[in-house]
């Protein structure tokens, strides 16, 4: 019975295909009354009029975009369901483009040579990545810009496990973070209702299907997405077998194609530089006895992705915990730092909060750093293993010392539904999370005063011009301490700011290298979005001293000259 049953749908598709080999014609009306705007996605679909054994494994399909003007882009597509493809692609410039496919198999009419035009029209909304374009790199640049080169502001939101929540749930999360200032959310496919260990086969479709629905919520929304690629880090380890070079380059070249056309950054994978912890040993055993810096599989995907990338979105791999020397990676250690494609730093920072920060740390990455910008892309979360506080001052420090970028977290939404390291209070740094603290759920936690805080924080840099901004770390031309915790940027002498974050006095320090004329001062607090009245002083000597902060919580000195 079961051999008729599948003869008899073997049949069916042959039925199919002979009533389409053929037939397949110019896919210019694949496009009818379709408005097709600048830097949106457009996707076209195809059909085959072939059979294969593998539809993923055994045909490619790349379609050649053409603009009047003569830019080309050459784009996968990829097997969406049964015998239909799909190309998804954004474009770059309105104005008239052309399109022409091209199979790997020149017999299958329905795939290859189909060819079409279409117009495109500028985008007239509000949302600044289509107004401005894609977010890219520019050498000796450290922070991101858009595609028109206007400075992009990076206040991330970390949802590791992003295909574990519901849709709705996700989309409430999405939203709240949009009202409260973010710009970017960081995923990995954790959960993914897909296996990839056996092949890319029918039964992954639907995991994909769920991630297009994301992805595209993301994008609709107008938010970066810094996403991870297929799998979780250790995956390329305990079950490398099943991954071999071809089938990597497979699976990246798929993840590109379905992906690629959104408004993106490339993150690779979970702290895989550079080893995934190799080498460190946890109740005696190797953390990761699979592969270390040198025979790492994730750069060949790093690779892949760029090879496939027709846009060349920024790309990094999420980095493993910085420190200067021991296990840690930071700028200089990195060991993707030189592949062709990586084009940022994803830092794994936690700035101590209790005493001042190391200093060593952020240097690292800005002189280190190949002139890439670098983001504090995981710091520690709110209510796991930090509170309030801690989360409002990773995104400080983070700006204030050259990392133009900070990825916050919030218990529940960081990891949905975690069970890890949630049975034990941490006391840290001075900072005690309770057990209940940890098992707070999304529904509470979306509303943190912590995440309204990153907001204002937002709202603050973007009333100067944050990215003119120089980190003078412990540079004591700039600044004398007195007894407080801080960071420090400014803008040459014109506009300094600086973090205080000592909470259990209200010392500061004096001000250096300033010009002998009038500066405007004004404190502002982190908690609440509000500046204190405005005052003036009149610099004599080059320095200023400060005098005490409004009270012991942080706050922030923003000084102007006249």
């Amino acid at each position: 019975m079961k051999n008729y049953i599948k003869f008899l749908s073997q049949l069916f598709i042959l039925i199919f295909l002979f009533h389409n080999a053929g037939c397949a014609k110019a896919s210019t009306n694949n496009l009818e009354g379709t408005s097709i705007i600048q830097w949106m996605v457009t996707e076209l679909a195809f059909t085959s009029n072939k059979a294969y054994g593998s539809n993923f494994a055994d045909v490619d399909v790349d379609v050649i975009f053409t603009h009047a003007d003569g830019t080309v882009f050459k784009i996968p597509a990829f097997w969406y369901k049964a015998t239909f493809w799909k190309v998804r692609f954004a474009p770059t410039k309105d104005g008239n483009w052309t399109y022409k496919t091209i199979c790997s198999d020149n017999s299958n009419t329905g795939l290859h040579n189909q060819s079409g035009s279409f117009t495109c029209s500028k985008y007239k909304g509000n949302l600044a990545i289509y107004k401005h374009g894609f977010v890219k790199t520019i050498p000796n640049t450290h922070y991101f810009v858009y595609a028109d080169g206007t400075p992009f502001f990076y206040l991330g939101d970390t949802h590791w496990n992003m295909p574990v929540n519901s849709f709705d749930n996700f989309k409430t999360i999405i939203n709240k973070r949009i009202e409260q200032g973010f710009t970017v959310c960081q995923s990995e496919p954790i959960g993914a209702k897909y296996n990839l260990s056996d092949g890319l086969t029918d039964a992954d479709l639907g995991g994909f299907d769920d991630l297009d629905n994301r992805f595209k919520y993301i994008a609709d929304m107008g938010l970066v997405h810094a996403n991870a690629q297929l799998l979780f880090a250790s995956e390329l380890g305990y079950g490398r077998a099943n991954y071999s070079e071809a089938y990597l380059e497979k699976l990246s070249r798929y993840w590109v194609a379905r992906y690629g056309a959104y408004p993106v950054l490339w993150t690779t994978a979970q702290e895989v530089d550079n080893d995934f912890y190799h080498g460190r040993i946890i109740n005696g055993k190797d953390d990761n006895p699979y592969y270390d810096a040198t025979t790492n599989p994730w750069k060949l995907v790093a690779n892949y992705i760029y090879k496939y990338d027709p846009f060349k979105h920024p790309q990094t791999a999420h980095m493993e915990f910085s420190s200067i020397g021991g296990d840690g990676t930071v700028a200089s250690t990195s060991s993707f730092r030189d592949l062709p494609g990586h084009t940022w730093f994803g830092a794994q920072w936690a700035p101590v909060k209790n005493a001042q920060l190391d200093f060593r740390i952020p240097q690292d990455y800005w002189n280190n750093g190949q002139g890439k910008p670098c983001i504090n892309y995981e710091g520690l979360y709110d209510h796991l293993w930090t509170n309030e506080f801690g989360a409002r001052m990773q995104g400080w420090t983070a700006y204030l010392n050259g990392m133009y970028g900070v990825g916050y977290g919030a218990a529940d939404i960081w990891l949905y539904n975690s069970t890890y390291d949630i049975d034990k209070p941490t006391i840290r740094e001075g900072i005690t999370i309770s057990v209940a603290d940890k098992q707070t759920k999304w529904q509470q936690s979306i509303e943190f005063p912590s995440a309204y805080q990153m907001g204002y924080m937002h709202h603050f840099f973007s009333s100067i011009e944050w990215w003119n901004l120089i980190p003078r770390f412990d540079d004591n031309t700039w600044f004398i301490n007195n007894g407080s915790f801080y960071s420090l940027a400014s803008n040459d002498n014109n506009l300094l700011v600086v973090y205080f974050y000592n909470n259990t006095n209200s010392n500061t320090g004096t001000l250096k290298n300033l010009v002998n004329t009038q500066y405007t001062f004004q404190w502002y607090n982190p908690i609440n979005g509000k500046y204190k009245t405005v005052t003036t002083a009149t610099i004599t000597d080059g320095s200023y001293s400060i005098g005490n902060k409004p009270d012991n919580q942080d706050w922030v000195l923003l000084l102007k000259k006249k």
